[in-house]
């Protein structure tokens, strides 16, 4: 059997020139596909790189080294073939190489697509479950050389097997780990969510029995000094609490398929910053928050506005949440092309260990139940200005408060996706 680019695999290189005429004691290079392997020449050259080669791979115990003849079948066996394998050389020379593979493997005729491959390639490597002698399994790494003499005939192949079956093990434990702690992501976040949107429920469950009950033995009660004005208004906000979890609920769905729309418009981002501002007001001030805003110029853009919005009340509610008592600072101005705005509180902080991990999904800094929350806020905060080809920051201190900054290019959207488009992200 001759390979085709057998002589570009093994040949001898004399540089053009004879062996007589470079001389016995000339260097000897063996070039192949995988590099070269100068040997020096003397008188007994040819019995001492026999014997190198030989002594070599006898004595290599981490790695099992075998030839094969043309068909698969076992020409020659090391001692490290024998530890990793199981075999004495006795028990397995002569016999084809795809006793070592699965049934399964020998089923669809993979040992025999190796060899070929190695013949139409030159090399082949592999790594998968193979057989000792007693039947157990161990996870091997195997390169089949394809072995050429000088004038391109096939002599056999050469076989190196190395057991990783310690480094799959480890493979799979820390994969198990990592299973398992999303198992109890999942889990806490369950937890978390399933009382978070119990929490909006409860009160208007309760208004709502409270007004079923006040209809029915004196309807009249609910029309004096604006009770049931009063009471419509404390369930629909309840009602919106609930229909905004589950939109963050939504967008994470959205964001984890590549589908979170934008629908880019003209706008200005101060205007924004101070509605979302005055909406907060109330719940902030209820809080002992006093909201500093710094916005007094137009910041126009190309942004989508409900995603803005949504990225801006993300962040001050965060900042009302763990600041509450502390005044809050809320800014945005021109940096080039860029549009920054800010969002600074004076609360607990964030500790260093959990910097760099606020911005995942499902994920809060402060574990404390009091604050709540699913810890979707801020990752979809981060996946919007994202969209939008910015930059969000965080720089905090324990005890001292913390700074968001978001930093977004006027016109990112306009450049990407013109002026009308609905890109998808």
């Amino acid at each position: 059997m001759r390979h085709p680019l057998a002589c570009r695999h093994w040949r001898v290189l004399l540089s053009g020139r004879t062996r007589r005429e470079l001389g016995d004691n000339h260097p000897l290079s063996l070039n192949s596909s995988d590099g070269v392997i100068t040997y020096s020449r003397g008188e007994r050259s040819n019995r001492d790189t026999a014997d190198q080669l030989r002594l070599l791979i006898a004595s290599v115990t981490d790695y099992a080294i075998l030839t094969l003849d043309v068909r698969g079948h076992i020409a020659s066996w090391n001692l490290g073939a024998e530890r990793i394998k199981g075999y004495r050389a006795s028990e397995i020379l002569g016999q084809h190489f795809s006793r070592f593979y699965p049934p399964e493997d020998v089923a669809w005729g993979k040992p025999d697509w190796e060899l070929e491959s190695a013949i139409r390639l030159g090399r082949f490597e592999d790594e998968g479950w193979r057989l000792r002698k007693d039947g157990t399994r161990f996870w091997a790494n195997v390169v089949i050389t394809a072995l050429f003499d000088e004038s391109g005939e096939l002599r056999g192949f050469g076989k190196v097997t190395r057991d990783f079956t310690q480094r799959k093990h480890a493979e799979e434990t820390r994969e198990l780990e990592r299973l398992r702690e999303a198992l109890h992501a999942r889990d806490e976040f369950l937890s978390v969510a399933s009382h978070e949107l119990k929490t909006p429920l409860t009160p208007l469950q309760l208004k709502l029995s409270s007004l079923r009950r006040a209809a029915e033995k004196n309807p009249e009660s609910l029309l004096a000094d604006g009770k049931l004005s009063r009471e419509l208004a404390a369930a629909s906000g309840q009602v919106r609490k609930l229909a905004d979890l589950i939109d963050d609920l939504l967008d994470v769905s959205r964001i984890n398929v590549g589908r979170l729309p934008l629908q880019p418009e003209r706008m200005d981002l101060a205007a924004l910053l101070r509605d979302v501002a005055l909406r907060y007001g109330p719940q902030a001030a209820s809080l002992g928050c006093h909201l500093d805003v710094s916005a007094s110029h137009a910041i126009e853009g190309t942004w989508d506005r409900r995603r803005m919005e949504q990225a801006v009340t993300n962040l001050l509610t965060n900042a009302i949440k763990y600041g509450a008592g502390k005044p809050i600072h809320l800014s945005v101005k021109v940096s080039e092309t860029l549009a920054v705005l800010t969002v600074r509180d004076e609360g607990i902080g964030i500790a260093p260990v959990h910097q760099h991990r606020i911005f995942e999904r499902f994920v809060r800094a402060v574990s404390d139940p009091h604050y709540g929350g699913m810890g979707l806020g801020l990752f979809i905060t981060h996946q919007i200005v994202e969209a939008h080809h910015g930059t969000i920051t965080v720089e905090s201190e324990l005890g001292k408060g913390s700074v968001f900054t978001l930093r977004i290019p006027r016109e990112g959207l306009v450049a990407t996706c013109g002026p009308t488009a609905v890109p998808r992200v």
